[in-house]
């Protein structure tokens, strides 16, 4: 109010902010009705976008948790038994795929990091697992993102791919098996098929551990030591360097034992002979070895 005239006061907010303001008579606020209402259908538009958008961003980075885990104490994706499956999402196109996810995830262990003491520690496992198995996982996915390989399994990658790509899939698909020949209730000797397969092909269990102990101890450099069985059920003991896996040579692992030294180094330090003797043989998990044996000589009564 001014020397006795009406004003009116017009205020157009935005988002709890006061973007523009001005003083009228009544005759100038009628004017500038059309000026106000364009003003006030712009910043509902443009609040209605932006709520649009942030609701967008939540759900999107709600369903793109990264899989990735560091620490063996921490949820992981559980994945089929079958050795890290691509996951399903990663085959999506276009507008509906979710960008944030990963193919390959770290999956759970099949016991309790403090299930096998006292011959494998928790802290191994923390290191082993959650941080050296974790980071083949993790350079998988950054390998693969965008690509049609994030559709393929591990085995296919194992089977067809070389260099650093091969490596990280099969430092992945081993350590989860390695994982699975370890038990809780591990040790002693085999049962059933797979014990008369071994006294068969090897003369005797004592005479296979020895072999196997042989193999392990005297590996040189980092690896893996397997019992596989050929197309037709014979057994045999290989060891292989690095990531190498003897599915490329068209073998089936039956178990592993990993003679990386971060495999045992903070139990054993650099007494493998003692890993093998007082850690492997107190947690091989016949049961899982049995199976896989069972499944090689099913193929082969088909054949």
């Amino acid at each position: 109010v001014g020397h006795g005239k009406r004003k009116l006061i017009i205020a157009t907010i935005c988002s709890n902010q006061v973007i523009e303001m001005q003083v009228y008579t009544p005759f100038e606020a009628n004017n500038s009705y059309k000026k106000t209402l364009k003003i006030v259908v712009s910043c509902a538009i443009f609040a209605v976008a932006c709520i649009f958008i942030s609701q967008a961003g939540t759900n999107t980075l709600a369903q793109g948790a990264s899989v990735r885990r560091t620490s063996a104490t921490g949820a992981m994706y559980r994945q089929p038994a079958s050795m890290l499956r691509a996951n399903p999402m990663s085959k999506a196109v276009g507008l509906n795929r979710n960008i944030f996810a990963n193919a390959f995830a770290l999956p759970d262990l099949p016991w309790e990091k403090e299930a096998l003491k006292p011959h494998m520690s928790p802290e191994t496992i923390d290191y082993h697992y959650g941080k050296h198995h974790a980071a083949y996982v993790n350079k998988l996915n950054d390998l693969t993102k965008g690509t049609d390989k994030e559709s393929k399994t591990l085995e296919e990658l194992i089977k067809s791919e070389s260099g650093v790509l091969f490596n990280q899939a099969a430092q992945s698909w081993n350590h989860e098996f390695f994982w699975n020949c370890l038990s809780p209730n591990g040790g002693g000797e085999p049962s059933g098929d797979l014990a008369t397969a071994i006294n068969r092909d090897f003369g005797s269990f004592a005479a296979f551990k020895e072999a196997y102990d042989k193999a392990a101890v005297g590996h040189f450099g980092s690896g893996w030591i397997w019992l596989v069985a050929d197309a037709s059920g014979k057994l045999s003991i290989v060891d292989t360097h690095d990531a190498q896996n003897p599915m490329t040579d068209g073998l089936t692992p039956i178990i592993t034992t990993d003679v990386w030294e971060h495999a045992y180094y903070i139990d054993y330090r650099n007494a493998r002979p003692k890993y093998i003797s007082d850690g492997w043989w107190s947690l091989v998990n016949w049961e899982f070895a049995g199976k896989n044996f069972a499944a090689v000589k099913n193929l082969a009564e088909v054949a």
